[in-house]
């Protein structure tokens, strides 16, 4: 019995040796950091194969910035109002996407004006006769 359980337990730490000593799997690589999209909204000055120009409005301070297309946008005119979604790669603004920029210098309430008011005719009561 003594035997036994000695055999028992060196082949228990054997089987336990093997499977810590096993190699283990490569971690996986980590991940590049996230670029995030940034977006503005303003008024196109140039456009060419290569760049847009547009000036917005920030705070009261008027900016002028700069975008550079992977491919060329041809719907886009000099003076229109647009909104871009670009990222910075390599230390450059790259334009991802280009749509007309929503107005919203007019705000709707939702209320409309009260129109002309009518004056209120009041009926009176009915005379009943005193008994």
């Amino acid at each position: 019995m003594k035997r036994f359980l000695t055999i028992t337990a060196a082949l228990m730490l054997l089987v336990f040796t093997l499977a810590f000593a096993a190699e283990k799997p490569p971690a996986a690589a980590p991940l590049p950091p996230r670029v995030p999209e940034m977006s503005a909204a303003g008024k196109v000055m140039e456009i060419s194969d290569t760049v847009l120009r547009i000036e917005r409005t920030l705070k009261g301070k008027v900016e002028t910035m700069e975008f550079y297309l992977e491919k060329p946008f041809l719907n886009i005119k000099v003076g229109e109002q647009i909104r871009v979604n670009y990222r910075e790669k390599e230390g450059r603004n790259v334009l991802l996407r280009v749509a007309p920029a929503k107005k919203t210098a007019v705000q709707n309430t939702g209320k409309e004006a009260p129109k002309e008011t009518k004056p209120v005719v009041t009926k009176e009561a009915p005379k009943t006769k005193a008994y």
